[in-house]
């Protein structure tokens, strides 16, 4: 029997609950979109570009959202990892402050100088210093639960970002796409949760193909590529595990070139495929023919197909099914999924300078 069959091992090895924080992403996204469609909004006649700020898992659910909107947004969206904002932010960009703490350094400080160039303005947090700031500024803000790990909140900061930008025009409805995407989940959750054997879990069967390697996730564009990003970071943080994630059709035009040397590591490399039925056909061929290159050089492959009508439930049943494999490699890793120790040393540190 497979160590991850053994549902009193997964208890003790997960005392802070991170495998009920994965299984309840369907819940979670729609709470968030009731969160959304309460939310002040922002003014948002005149904008000519959205720029989000935030880091980590405050900022990986923007990607998601750019990615899958970019097709019908018809002004840019950035969004924006460090302590500054670009030049071109003016009282025409919409700012949008994502923290889930609310205590994010370089968050704040992008907000501090969006204050500064007078952009419009958008918050959302569970509370900390942002949410003090927003209050005191007059910027409609959106308070989200506390008491998750930011990488186990991606609803709270996916969806109601989906909401307001609905909202405020500048994409279409999503209500049905993400009622669809829940019901996704839901049926997923039976096949991928704890109580499904590995014998019949895709994901147990996944984790167990990573432990001991290294994995290499590829999406396509644009937005498997943004999933496959949210995978690493998953692997990174819930399995302590280094990873890797690139993009097709780019990693092509250099990354393919180098899957010969070093020989020890590449054969420790273990690759995942993000495949959607809509990838652009010459995307699926290069899928293919990748694949055939990589075969001789790595440990496996292994593809990961989309499930869903929607874009957006596609979107969700790949991050989801990503999700319960990293919970899974973490426990065969033998550690604690939830604790980010070397990153709470490093806020630490930080906070002496």
């Amino acid at each position: 029997m497979s160590r991850l069959d053994n549902l009193e091992y997964l208890a003790s090895a997960d005392p802070a609950g991170m495998g009920e924080w994965v299984a309840g992403l369907p819940e979670q996204c729609e709470e968030a979109f009731r969160l959304g469609q309460e939310a002040p909004l922002p003014e948002a006649a005149g904008v000519r570009q959205v720029v989000v700020v935030g880091m980590g898992g405050s900022a990986i659910g923007a990607d998601l959202l750019r990615g899958y909107v970019e097709g019908e947004m018809a002004i840019p969206f950035l969004v924006s990892r460090t302590y500054h904002l670009p030049a071109f932010v003016s009282r025409e960009t919409l700012v949008i402050a994502s923290s889930y703490s609310g205590n994010t350094e370089e968050t704040l400080s992008a907000y501090g100088e969006a204050r500064e160039r007078g952009a419009r303005m958008f918050a959302i947090a569970s509370g900390g210093e942002l949410e003090r700031r927003a209050q005191a500024d007059g910027v409609p803000f959106c308070r989200i639960p506390g008491g998750y790990s930011p990488r186990a909140a991606l609803g709270y900061s996916f969806v109601p970002l989906l909401a307001v930008l609905s909202r405020l025009g500048l994409i279409r409805d999503r209500a049905e796409d993400l009622a669809e995407a829940v019901k996704v989940m839901r049926e997923l959750r039976a096949e991928l949760g704890q109580g499904t054997p590995a014998a019949d879990n895709p994901a147990k069967q996944l984790a167990e193909r990573l432990y001991g390697k290294l994995p290499f996730i590829y999406g396509a564009a644009p937005w498997s590529s943004a999933v496959a990003y949210r995978w690493k970071g998953q692997v990174n943080e819930n399995a302590k595990n280094l990873s890797h994630s690139n993009i097709l059709p780019e990693l092509n035009h250099n990354e393919t070139v180098g899957w010969e040397f070093p020989e020890r590591l590449t054969a420790q490399i273990e690759v995942v495929l993000l495949r959607d039925r809509e990838d652009h056909p010459k995307v699926q061929r290069r899928f293919e023919v990748t694949s055939t290159i990589m075969r001789p050089h790595v440990s496996g492959i292994t593809e990961v197909w989309s499930r869903g009508h929607s874009i957006l439930a596609r979107l969700f049943s790949l991050i989801y099914h990503g999700d319960f494999t990293s919970y899974y490699l973490a426990l065969l890793n033998g550690v604690d999924p939830t604790p980010v120790k070397v990153i709470d040393y490093l806020k630490g540190e930080l906070a002496k300078v």
